[in-house]
This record gives C-alpha cells, sequence and structure tokens, in this order.
C-alpha cells in the first residue's frame, strides 16, 4: 500500500463518529466509492459496507465480536454482526435513520481494520 494511502487510513481511523442528525442525508455515490477506496477489504453489499474476518475458532469470533461490542458502543454507532461456521465473522456497517451509508459507517470501518486480522 502507498504511504499516502496509509495516512489517508490512519485519519479515517482516528476520526470520532458525530451523532446522527435526523433528516441528514446519506452520503452520495462518489462520496461512497471515494471512501470506501480507503477501507481496504470492505465492499459494498445490498448498500451495506460489509467485512468478512477470518478466525481459528469460535473462541476467536466471541472475543472479536465482543470487542467490537464495546468500541462500537463507546463510539455511538453499532454494526450488524454474524458469525458463521465457528470461524468466520461478518460486519456490515449502515445508517439505518439516514437509510444509507454516512461517514460514521466508513470512520468504524478504519477503526474495525485496526482491531481485525488483514
Amino acid at each position: 500500500m502507498a504511504g499516502g494511502a496509509k495516512k489517508v487510513i490512519m485519519e479515517l481511523a482516528q476520526m470520532k463518529c458525530t451523532p446522527y442528525k435526523t433528516g441528514s442525508p446519506p452520503l452520495i455515490r462518489k462520496e461512497t466509492m471515494d471512501l470506501l477506496g480507503q477501507v481496504p477489504g470492505w465492499s459494498l453489499h445490498d448498500g451495506h459496507l460489509t467485512r468478512r474476518f477470518t478466525f481459528p475458532d469460535a473462541a476467536a469470533c466471541f472475543a472479536f465480536i465482543s470487542e467490537i461490542g464495546g468500541f462500537a458502543s463507546a463510539e455511538g454507532h453499532v454494526p450488524d454482526i454474524c458469525m458463521k461456521e465457528g470461524r468466520f465473522v461478518e460486519v456490515s456497517f449502515y445508517t439505518y435513520l439516514a437509510g444509507g451509508l454516512t461517514l460514521n459507517d466508513f470512520i468504524m470501518a478504519a477503526k474495525l481494520n485496526e482491531r481485525g486480522n488483514e
């Protein structure tokens, strides 16, 4: 990864989520695509920002899910989480009140990239 791209990712990961203001619009497609390039491993699935993390066993999955719960609650922006086959954790961000993706979704994805496996 180029040095500049790493710097942008670090900046997103250092940002704090801001409370969603009712009536604020979601990101437009261009903004979404620009930000998507700044969170490696994440993709769009049915309008949600999604990533699958792989772990050696269910215990590691549960530990990761617990960690996500703690920092997501502190940020005030909680993801949808699903564990599959005892080895995979799928995480999706979407701002339901906005009816789409917001900057908070990408901030959380960048923060999660720092915690999860690559």
